[in-house]
């Protein structure tokens, strides 16, 4: 916030300063013109003053004509006209004096023969309005060049950086931000790279633990499965009185037998309610819908992946086939993409990525083609299982959420999504459908 004062401080001073500067250079400007005039007229009055009243005005015009003034004294010193009035004229000719006339008195041994009036061109005024309005606009060009400065170092970076907290709050693939040497967000940047990869570090470690309570749940509800079976087999068996002597069903046993039946499908609705439950908290999203451009897509794309798809040379392209109004969740859809494409990035060969957007007559499409590592035939229909990597990952770090991720949001926005090897261009195609 210093900073921000400091340079508001800056601005302040150098226009006060420009004032200041201005104000002392029409101050010397007129000084120095006043004292011009004062030595021209005082010139011109002793020149004069020997002369008869009479033969004044033929003695002014002599001095005009034969003085080049301008070049010694500057134009705007030099009079416009001088006019001679008689002492003894009553002052009827001061009525024509006007704001720019200076008089200046003609004297001979003490007595006053006349006055000379000097009429100058009042530029003063002009020169000054001038001035006033060169500072006036140099202050308007420093203040819009120090509000420039502001909204492309500060204004516009924060913009761009504003975005990024709400996507890690979202759980959206968020790349570490560029380091910079921004004197105003280079510890910003720092700052949020370091949460991003404390945040990354707990989210790995939430998500191995929720695997194993997964797993744990998963191998406690099979345990259980097996004996509480069982359990309805012995009921059932006991209801048809196949354990007593004479073979024939026992109204009592049979009510008893019912009751462990209940029981025993009481406990097979609770196991399946906890795996359910342990399922469904592994991904968060409740869809908002608005409206959008499909090319606000191919932007976000474009912005997110151009830098990274150079770094790691990868060659990929968007092919915009529709470029419509779609009413959807535009970040539902786009961390669906993120997730494609991280995945193609991770398993793919770098020999290119495709993305696709187009429309049909029942919905909206999107696809995800890489070249790279198969996914065998076998493996197809669990790919989008919930902590589930193929046989192709072993050696590639991840935990079997990205693609449950991205079935999960498609499914809370009505669509699908599926997965198929091209033989023809040996890629690996997702591809996503959002009904209309």
């Amino acid at each position: 916030m210093r900073k921000y004062i400091g340079k508001y401080i800056l601005l302040f001073v150098i226009c006060l300063a420009m004032g200041i500067s201005a104000w002392l250079f029409i101050s010397a400007g007129n000084e120095n013109a006043e004292g011009r005039r004062n030595t021209l007229m005082n010139r011109v009055a002793n020149e004069l003053s020997s002369k008869d009243s009479d033969d004044i005005d033929a003695g002014l015009a002599i001095l005009l004509s034969s003085n080049d003034w301008e070049k010694e004294y500057g134009k705007k010193n030099v009079p416009s006209d001088i006019r001679f009035i008689k002492a003894d004229n009553g002052g009827a000719s001061y009525s024509h004096m006007g704001d720019g006339d200076s008089v200046w008195s003609i004297s001979q041994d003490g007595v006053i023969k006349g006055f000379l009036v000097f009429s100058f061109r009042d530029d003063h005024v002009a020169e000054t309005i001038i001035i006033s309005e060169v500072i006036v606009a140099a202050c308007f060009i420093i203040t819009m060049l120090f509000f420039i400065y502001i909204d492309r170092k500060v204004i516009m970076p924060f913009n761009t950086l504003s975005e990024y907290p709400e996507r890690i709050a979202r759980n959206e693939n968020a790349d570490a931000l560029p380091e910079s040497r921004n004197r105003y967000f280079g510890k910003y940047i720092w700052g949020m790279n370091m949460l991003r990869d404390r945040l990354s570090g707990d989210t790995r470690k939430l998500r191995q633990l929720e695997k194993e309570q997964l797993t744990l749940v998963s191998t406690i509800a099979h345990g259980i499965k097996t004996p509480v079976a069982n359990i309805k087999l012995y009921s059932e068996a006991i209801k048809s009185g196949l354990y007593r002597e004479d073979g024939i069903p026992d109204k009592k046993d049979a009510e008893v037998a019912d009751k462990i039946t209940k029981n025993a499908d009481d406990i097979t609705d609770l196991v399946k309610e906890l795996l359910d439950s342990a399922s469904k908290g592994v991904v968060v999203f409740e869809p908002s819908i608005g409206t959008f451009y499909l090319t606000e897509i191919e932007e976000f794309i474009k912005r997110e992946y151009d830098n990274r798809m150079s770094v790691l040379r990868i060659p990929y392209k968007i092919d915009m086939k529709s470029r419509v109004l779609i009413t959807s969740d535009k970040s539902g859809i786009t961390r669906i993409l993120t997730q494609l494409l991280e995945n193609a990035i991770k398993y793919g060969d770098g020999r290119g990525i495709t993305i696709t957007v187009d429309k049909n007559e029942d919905g909206y499409i999107f696809s995800v083609r890489d070249v790279g590592s198969r996914i065998p035939d076998s493996e197809m229909p669990y790919v989008f299982n919930s902590f589930w990597r193929g046989s192709n990952a072993s050696e590639v770090e991840g935990n079997g959420l990205g693609l449950y991720e991205a079935s999960f949001i498609a499914g809370k926005l009505g669509g699908d999504i599926t997965a198929r090897y091209l033989e023809e261009t040996e890629e690996t195609e997702f591809e996503v459908f959002l009904p209309l």
